[in-house]
């Protein structure tokens, strides 16, 4: 099944199969915006958001692969953000997918030198649907039985820079650790542009070359958006909405 092409399958249930191992693998790879591109103040919670994938021109129709994180960060410090999300793609497949870390500022803009700022997580998957589903195989990847766990350290790297009031534009280098199976390392590079609409709400996008040091001319994806003969090019949207900010008030307290 991992080998057969998304655009090969006719019924609605090859689709709903085809689409169950799609989100498995990129949620192995890179699955959401870059969140945070820049730390929060101390304070400051934000509900987050992000949908995309690969791009699949010969599946019908042509889609980009819909792959939905929804989460939270809150600025512990004015250098540090917590953050977290819920792989909602995941759920109807019989998979919870949740992913914890932290980003930490490492150089603030000064002039013509942009602002850097680097996140540790860790993604985590639990299957907890018995045997296969009319919508996903059984263990499309050796690792998907019930039960069963797998967890991926993932870090990165961004540079962001205020091109004007309110936007950034930002490159990143996403590195993703797959410790039991092979390949073991994922390299995401990534650029995005992140608008604020108003102090409370930011949209942003991204273009991602996912899994850019490996050859993906065969599998689900076959070579469908590959870049020479390896990773797939996908296209991301996040939003970014404050709910709590600390305040002057509160400051004094």
């Amino acid at each position: 099944m991992t080998k057969a092409s998304f655009s090969r399958l006719g019924s609605l249930p090859h689709h709903l199969r085809a689409l169950g191992v799609l989100c498995l693998l990129v949620s192995s790879l890179a699955c959401s915006v870059v969140q945070p591109v820049r730390v929060l103040p101390e304070g400051t919670t934000q509900i987050t958001g992000s949908l995309g994938g690969p791009w699949l021109p010969r599946s019908s129709p042509a889609i980009i692969a819909p792959y939905l994180n929804v989460g939270a960060m809150h600025g512990i410090s004015d250098n540090v953000t917590l953050t977290g999300s819920l792989h909602g793609t995941m759920l109807p497949f019989g998979v919870l997918g949740l992913d914890l870390g932290a980003a930490a500022r490492l150089l603030k803009q000064q002039g013509a030198v942009p602002e850097l700022t680097a996140k540790a997580q860790f993604y985590g998957f639990y299957d907890f649907t018995p045997g296969s589903t009319p919508t996903r195989p059984a263990t499309p990847d050796g690792a998907t039985s019930a039960g069963a766990v797998r967890v991926y350290p993932y870090l990165s790297l961004n540079a962001s820079y205020e091109l004007t009031q309110g936007l950034l534009g930002y490159l990143a280098l996403e590195n993703l650790f797959q410790l039991t199976n092979s390949p073991n390392y994922y390299f995401t590079p990534t650029v995005g542009l992140q608008y604020a609409f108003s102090p409370s709400f930011s949209l942003q996008g991204e273009w991602k070359w996912l899994a850019a040091n490996v050859n993906t001319m065969n599998g689900i994806f076959q070579g469908q958006s590959t870049i020479g003969t390896t990773g797939n090019w996908g296209v991301y949207l996040g939003f970014n909405w404050t709910i709590a900010q600390k305040t002057a008030n509160s400051e004094t307290k």
